[in-house]
């Protein structure tokens, strides 16, 4: 008797051939993937089953991987709307951020995970940052049973005060943090390193960082090429766009990293090509603080992988990854004025495979095959925005919501079954939710005399 089936009117793959089987099963045993073919074979092969997931109606694919998100910023959502980054981090992320404490840190991981898994997302890569709080992160991470890497981030010079520290601070810390925690929870959990950008950063940081993650084969996690206006800081800092000063200096390279890369020219391309590094693409924070479109049909004919994510809360307002699928297909067909320029297909592998690459879990994790982690989401089909389902791909990525995803299992152990996360009580942390953010928002007011605009529009 098998522990774990889960059916589906379709089984996507997400393998190499993109295969997707009609009335599929998947069986999972212990952590892994034993069987993955028609339901009727499975349960001559396999049953009976402990635990049955899906159904009629239901659609399985890959657990996807949130590239990139800051979990703090649930605290902090639509706070300072309708600004560009460098306002926008100044004027709310940054002094917010530094009034945080360990408890608010452990909250705002807690229903950053609900909201993750409610998207179907089985593994994230958070990059927290502003010198305190990782091991809170992590912790949360390993008791909740969802698949998480924290690059630990870093401000060295340009940023706001209490946020700053010195290269050996964080160098040492992310060490410390690695030796800890990476690979904890039969690999379930990793650690990187994040300078949070270049022009935060000197060459000895940038250089340092490297060393790190090519030592001990982790992430190399930096915001790049994300603004003009960081862009513009970038060149007086260091006399270079991102990613031309970062191949000069010999940080690009297959654990890099290269998160948003809106601004980055064809030339810079073929150098992220070379060099092996990964772009992570945040289309819906990209367009929320108008940093701009990135070349990501370009990058994709270079050969570069490009993995997709959600950025923080503050500049998306969700951890909706089945979204930014959504807005990661249309951004550029419109874009581009070419309806096939990347097609549901290709966001799906990003937000799977090409993400489980950027962590070089590509064996492990990212598409169903037998073996494999078993890393799975489970989609109701039968709503009225969705059904009736001709092309399984398509109904995910241009039909779907996050209130869709049904099950969400990581390593073999269900998380969220019928649409209920089992390991909080979510109404419990959306309280508390509420009191940390009234808490910090009436802090940052008196502290800074800030006033916020929908305060004018309040009867």
């Amino acid at each position: 008797m098998a522990e774990l089936a889960v059916f589906g009117d379709y089984v996507v793959t997400v393998d190499p051939e993109r295969r997707i089987y009609r009335n599929g099963a998947v069986v999972v045993e212990g952590d892994r993937i034993a069987f993955v073919g028609r339901a009727e074979e499975a349960r001559q092969k396999f049953g009976p089953f402990e635990r049955e997931l899906g159904g009629p109606g239901r659609l399985v694919f890959p657990g996807l991987v949130n590239g990139h998100d800051h979990m703090f910023q649930v605290l902090i959502r639509t706070l300072a709307v309708d600004k560009p980054l460098l306002e926008w981090l100044r004027s709310s992320v940054w002094p917010m951020l530094a009034e945080m404490t360990a408890d608010d840190v452990r909250v705002s991981s807690k229903l950053g995970i609900i909201e993750n898994l409610k998207s179907g997302v089985t593994t994230i890569i958070d990059n927290h940052y502003g010198g305190r709080f990782y091991d809170e992160v992590l912790d949360t991470m390993i008791e909740s049973g969802i698949r998480g890497c924290v690059p630990r981030g870093g401000y060295e010079i340009n940023a706001h005060e209490p946020l700053l520290e010195d290269v050996d601070t964080i160098i040492s810390d992310a060490e410390r943090l690695i030796k800890k925690y990476h690979g904890a929870e039969n690999g379930r959990i990793m650690v990187g390193v994040a300078p949070m950008h270049p022009c935060f950063a000197s060459d000895e940081f940038l250089l340092r960082a490297k060393d790190l993650s090519d030592r001990y084969g982790v992430p190399l996690h930096v915001h790049t090429g994300e603004s003009m206006g960081d862009q513009e800081l970038q060149k007086k800092v260091h006399g270079k766009t991102d990613v031309t000063y970062l191949k000069g200096l010999g940080v690009l390279g297959p654990r890099y990293h290269a998160v948003h890369s809106v601004w980055v020219s064809d030339e810079e391309i073929k150098m992220l090509a070379e060099t092996g590094a990964h772009v992570i693409h945040n289309p819906v924070s990209n367009m929320y603080i108008a940093s701009g479109i990135a070349k990501i049909p370009e990058m994709m004919w270079a050969g570069v992988n490009v993995a997709l994510g959600t950025d923080g809360p503050a500049s998306n307002d969700n951890h909706d990854l089945i979204t930014s699928m959504k807005f990661a297909a249309l951004l550029h067909k419109v874009a581009k004025l070419d309806a096939s320029v990347i097609t549901a297909w290709d966001v799906l592998e990003m937000a799977t495979v090409n993400g489980a690459r950027v962590l070089g879990l590509e064996r492990e994790i990212g598409s169903l095959e037998v073996g494999k982690r078993a890393d799975i989401m489970v989609l109701n089909a039968k709503r009225p925005w969705i059904w009736p389902v001709h092309d399984p791909v398509g109904s995910l990525v241009y039909s779907a919501t996050i209130g869709d995803v049904e099950d969400v299992v990581v390593d073999g152990r269900v998380l969220m079954e019928n649409g209920k996360v089992l390991a909080y009580d979510e109404e419990r942390v959306m309280e508390e939710a509420d009191k940390v953010a009234t808490r910090l928002r009436e802090t940052f007011k008196s502290k800074y005399g800030a006033k916020f605009e929908y305060e004018d529009l309040l009867a």
